[in-house]
């Protein structure tokens, strides 16, 4: 996918700022106990390969930023980690729910309001850079992956999460000219969605010193109970041939 004509990076701003992420998974009121739990325990129960990444993480006396934080779901398990978390968003909707979330968590982080392709801090601030499914969604995504690797030390690692252009997730929605990111029509389209092959990722990454890339994540939430109730010993394979999600590890 390419991004809609005249989309900027206001346009993507508009856009986010009406779609809350991870909402879809709870009904309950904004900022209440409920809605944090329901959001929380869907998101690593569907999202089966995010837990497993941060049980491998040592965080310990490393700074890390994450590049589009949303509500901070990923921000509280990477603080947890020991890691001293720096989040950037673009949005101030999302930034005044993960305050909260932050708060109810008892984790401290340092939210601030922040643009991918511009990142307000100087050249190697940070030992670990996390960015999970944002980047495909500003308009020069290169620009992007290159601040990326600007703010990281020499022999800092970036985790990244890219849609997968190869994927069971990617043929579905153009076969049936579906919008992506939790639509509330079929004419609700995000302004910018890339979708990339492992080749195009390593071209993405190539200033790297190494990359790899993993796929994962067969089917999304909107799959309806294939998303869960399928086996893990049949998800893990199929997401691995087929996943939505392609998974990067990139050491600078």
């Amino acid at each position: 996918m390419k991004p809609q004509p005249g989309s900027t990076v206001d346009t993507v701003r508009d856009f986010w700022q009406a779609h809350i992420n991870n909402e879809y998974y709870t009904d309950a009121e904004r900022a209440s106990e409920e809605y944090f739990d329901e959001i929380e325990h869907r998101r690593y129960d569907t999202h089966y390969h995010l837990p497993a990444l941060f049980a491998s993480l040592d965080g310990q006396r490393k700074r890390l930023l994450e590049v589009g934080c949303g509500i901070g779901v990923d921000s509280i398990q990477l603080a947890g980690r020991g890691f001293a978390v720096t989040a950037v968003d673009l949005t101030e909707n999302a930034l005044a729910v993960a305050g909260q979330f932050a708060a109810h968590r008892g984790a401290s982080i340092d939210f601030r309001l922040g643009n991918a392709e511009r990142l307000d801090f100087a050249d190697e601030s940070f030992d670990a850079v996390y960015s999970f499914g944002v980047l495909h969604h500003t308009p020069d995504i290169q620009k992007s992956i290159d601040e990326v690797h600007r703010v990281l030390r020499p022999g800092g690692t970036a985790y990244v999460m890219l849609y997968h252009r190869d994927s069971l997730v990617n043929l579905v929605h153009r076969v049936l000219r579906l919008p992506y990111e939790s639509p509330v029509d079929r004419t609700d389209h995000c302004p910018v969605v890339y979708t990339f092959s492992r080749r195009g990722v390593r071209r993405l990454f190539r200033d790297f010193s190494a990359v790899t890339v993993r796929a994962e994540y067969p089917f999304t939430y909107g799959f309806g109970p294939l998303t869960t109730k399928v086996p893990m010993g049949i998800r893990r394979p199929l997401g691995r041939a087929i996943g939505w999600h392609l998974m990067i590890t990139a050491v600078r």
